[in-house]
C-alpha cells in the first residue's frame, strides 16, 4: 500500500513537467498579409442634355470586384463616391469630374456603376444611371474613364 501511494504522490506531483531533453519551441512570426494594392479610377460623368432637371441630387459611384472565374459569389463593393449638390437643367450638359479609389489584396476583375439622385431621400429612384456593364481596370491599376449617363424613362422602375 505504501508502494502505490509513493506512486501516486510521485505522479500528482510530477503533473504538467517534461523530463525529455528538447528545446522550447521556436515562435514563428506569422508571415504579413499580401500587400494592398490601390487601383483609381478617374471618373469623368456627363449628364446629358435629354433629362430631368436636377437640383441639390447627389451621384453614388460606386467601384466593385468580383472573380469572373466564380459564379456564384457576389461583387464586393470596395471603393464608393458620394457627391451632393449637384445641379443640372435641360438643355445643357452638366460634367462632373472626380477620381475613385479603392485598394484589394488581389486583382481580380471590377467594374463601376453610378446613379444620380434627386435628393438624400431614403427609397428615391435615380434620375440618371450608367447603362450596361462598365468594366473598369481591365489593364492597368490606375484608367480614366468618361462616361455619358443616361436618364431614367418615366416608365422605368427605380435604379440601383
Amino acid at each position: 500500500m505504501k508502494f502505490v501511494v509513493r506512486v501516486l504522490g510521485f505522479l500528482l506531483c510530477t503533473t504538467g513537467h517534461v523530463w525529455a531533453d528538447t528545446p522550447p519551441p521556436v515562435i514563428v512570426e506569422p508571415a504579413p498579409g499580401p500587400a494592398q494594392q490601390e487601383l483609381a479610377v478617374d471618373l469623368t460623368c456627363i449628364l446629358p442634355t435629354n433629362g430631368p432637371a436636377v437640383e441639390h441630387g447627389f451621384l453614388v459611384v460606386r467601384l466593385y470586384e468580383y472573380d469572373p472565374r466564380v459564379a456564384d459569389r457576389a461583387a464586393t463593393e470596395i471603393a464608393r463616391v458620394t457627391m451632393s449638390g449637384i445641379t443640372h437643367r435641360p438643355g445643357a450638359e452638366t460634367t462632373l469630374r472626380f477620381p475613385c479609389a479603392g485598394k484589394t489584396a488581389s486583382r481580380k476583375a471590377y467594374y463601376l456603376t453610378a446613379v444620380v439622385y434627386p435628393d438624400e431621400t431614403p427609397g428615391r429612384a435615380g434620375l440618371y444611371f450608367i447603362n450596361g456593364f462598365q468594366q473598369v481596370l481591365e489593364k492597368d491599376l490606375r484608367q480614366e474613364l468618361t462616361v455619358k449617363l443616361t436618364p431614367v424613362a418615366a416608365n422605368e422602375g427605380p435604379t440601383n
